[in-house]
């Protein structure tokens, strides 16, 4: 696969199984409320700014619609919340991934613990991925229709744009990407430090990635001081958000809440093994009128 390519066709496998985004820099901050563009050749997100900032607040102050919000109020920040398990897996269709013995359970010689074992299996001959989170914590724009008349207040900024309406952060994170054959192998990540046996890892432990895989594109980062932010959700409010008037009545508010906005779909064409669009035959372009989407010659008159 073209190294070029590798980040979109990654990414477009984790969002057609999950309708989440892959960060393909997980060190590079996402944040619930950021709102921008996906860039077509990478697949990576294109930041424009983020609604909890002093300067979108700058902006809204001089929108025509004068809608005063105060979003420093608890209750419209976004939304914490602890994972309850361990780890989180986004993964295409051919992966599955079983969860082997944690160091709850398992230790290893020197003092090292197993904080998480997988057992990954790739079942098909064309490209798979998977992310693997430990010790994930989801955070979410809360579902207030305060924030629905604050995107609706500023057309001019966020009309065409894509919001991070959740992100999954999280202290390791490992994907990879698989398009050989076949195969099984497994992944664990490590701890080592002040953790003793049967205790689960954490505190001040450190943590390493370590893979049976023999090919295929691995990533990883590890550290329990970092946030990392390896996995996103884009929304975009429906079409007919836009064209009713800010303040207007009815079934407004109930029919465009967050939890009814449409997941962003991929700006690229299907894309092949190597993670190229597939060119899409347009015969409207071509000036072939008389030929269905299928390839064959119209010959009926009616």
């Amino acid at each position: 696969m073209k190294q070029e390519y590798a980040s979109r066709k990654f990414i477009d496998l984790i969002q057609g199984a999950t309708s989440k985004w892959a960060n393909w820099d997980p060190p590079r901050k996402i944040e619930v409320g950021d709102y921008g563009m996906i860039i077509n050749t990478t697949g990576e997100f294109d930041w424009e700014g983020n609604i909890y900032s002093p300067h979108f607040q700058e902006q809204l102050k001089s929108s025509k619609y004068k809608y005063d919000i105060d979003l420093t109020d608890p209750t419209l920040r976004p939304v914490e919340q602890e994972a309850k398990d361990d780890y989180h897996i986004a993964k295409s269709w051919g992966v599955t991934a079983t969860k082997n013995k944690t160091s709850s359970e398992t230790a290893v010689s020197g003092g090292v613990n197993v904080a998480l074992k997988l057992d990954l299996q790739f079942a098909s001959n064309k490209p798979e991925a998977v992310l693997v989170m430990h010790k994930p914590t989801y955070s979410s724009l809360p579902n207030d229709e305060r924030i629905i008349r604050l995107v609706k207040s500023v057309p001019d900024i966020l009309k065409g744009k894509y919001i991070v309406t959740e992100v999954i952060s999280c202290a390791a994170y490992m994907m990879h990407m698989y398009n050989q054959k076949t195969e099984k192998f497994s992944v664990a990540l490590t701890a080592a430090g002040p953790v003793a046996p049967g205790v689960d890892a954490g505190g001040a432990a450190s943590y390493t990635w370590s893979s049976e895989a023999a090919y295929g594109l691995f990533r990883e980062g590890c550290d329990p001081t970092a946030r990392y932010m390896p996995l996103y959700r884009l929304k975009k409010p429906r079409p007919k958000f836009w064209e009713l008037p800010f303040g207007h009545r009815g079934n407004e508010i109930s029919n465009n809440m967050i939890n009814r906005w449409e997941d962003v779909d991929p700006p690229w064409n299907p894309l092949d093994n190597e993670g190229e669009e597939y060119e899409i035959y347009d015969a409207e372009m071509h000036g072939d009128f008389g030929v269905f989407p299928e390839g064959f010659a119209d010959d009926d008159d009616d």
